[in-house]
């Protein structure tokens, strides 16, 4: 289940995050999600929705919005 992190309300588009549970790490930074000093098995997974209800992917697994927005020069 993704949720929703931020609007573009010009493109009528949303920013969504899905959480997934993965041993790998971060595609842009190589590093992990921590929560209390403990390493979490998951990543953020994004994608955009349109107000039309398409769905486009961005490819990679990123441990926070910093690291995809580096990933893919926003």
């Amino acid at each position: 289940m993704s949720i929703q992190i931020a609007r573009d309300s010009f493109a009528r588009q949303d920013l969504c995050r899905e959480v997934v549970a993965t041993s790998q790490d971060c595609d842009w930074c190589g590093g992990f999600r921590y929560r209390s000093g403990r390493k979490l098995q998951a990543l953020f997974r994004y994608s955009t929705e349109t107000d039309g209800g398409r769905t486009h992917d961005h490819r990679g697994l990123f441990c926070s919005k910093g690291c995809h927005d580096s990933y893919h020069d926003q």
